[in-house]
């Protein structure tokens, strides 16, 4: 489950480096071809074999648990904005991560 989590957040860094980096825009043209840069195609790359592995993980884990648990990517997206993206980190975003983060430990509790 947390390699699957790890190479989506990975795809989600590559897609956002990417599209800083190239010019697309929507048309077909543009998306086709900024696709193949390689930090895009790696970003995509990255996000599937998250998603193959993922199959995995519904495999062995309830729904109700492994989708929750997803949501600790927006905790680790949250920290690569801020490290690599600058990107600000109010107090509203630092509750908002306590509170994922508690949802998630209460709903993998196993009695």
């Amino acid at each position: 489950m947390i390699l699957s989590m790890v190479l989506a957040v990975i795809g989600q860094f590559l897609f956002k480096k990417g599209v800083i980096l190239t010019n697309v825009s929507p048309s077909i043209k543009s998306i086709v071809s900024s696709i193949f840069t390689p930090i895009l195609f790696f970003g995509f790359l990255c996000y599937g074999v998250s998603a193959v592995l993922w199959l995995f993980v519904l495999k062995k884990f309830p729904l109700s648990v492994a989708y929750p648990s997803l949501a600790l990517t927006y905790i680790l997206v949250l920290l690569i904005s801020v490290i690599f993206f600058n990107e600000s980190l109010s107090i509203f975003k630092i509750l908002g991560v306590i509170l994922i983060f508690s949802g998630v430990v209460l709903i993998n509790i196993q009695k």
